[in-house]
C-alpha cells in the first residue's frame, strides 16, 4: 500500500497462506481441499444400498427424489472408488437424510452426511 492510498472498508493482507474465508462476515464451512482418504468402499456400498432401499420404500416427495438421485450418484462413485465425488454427493444430502441414516444404523454414511 502506498503512502497516500485510502482504505475504504477492511484492509486484508494474505501472504503464503491457505485460507478458507476472508473478509467481514466470511464463513468457512470446513476444509476447502480434500485428500484421498482410505475408505472401506465395501462397507460404504453396503450402507448406501441400505439407505437407498429405505428411500425407495418411502412415499416420494420432491426432496426425497432429489436425495435418492444423490444417493445413486454416491453409489456409482463408491463403485469406482472415487472418494472425493462420493463425499461430495453425500454432503449434499439434507439433515432429514442424516437423521434417517442414523436411525437405520448406517453410521459410516451418516458420519459423512453430517460433516
Amino acid at each position: 500500500m502506498k503512502k497516500n492510498d485510502e482504505v475504504m472498508g477492511d484492509k486484508i493482507s494474505i501472504h503464503n497462506s491457505a485460507i478458507g474465508a476472508v473478509g467481514r462476515g466470511a464463513v468457512n464451512y470446513g476444509n476447502v481441499t480434500s485428500t484421498s482418504g482410505n475408505y472401506d468402499y465395501s462397507v460404504i456400498l453396503e450402507e448406501i444400498k441400505k439407505l437407498k432401499d429405505v428411500l425407495y420404500s418411502m412415499p416420494q416427495s420432491e426432496a426425497q427424489i432429489l436425495a435418492l438421485s444423490d444417493i445413486i450418484r454416491a453409489e456409482e462413485a463408491a463403485s469406482c472408488e472415487d472418494g472425493q465425488t462420493l463425499i461430495g454427493y453425500l454432503k449434499k444430502l439434507g439433515p432429514w437424510v442424516f437423521d434417517l441414516a442414523r436411525d437405520i444404523g448406517v453410521n459410516v454414511i451418516s458420519g459423512f452426511i453430517g460433516k
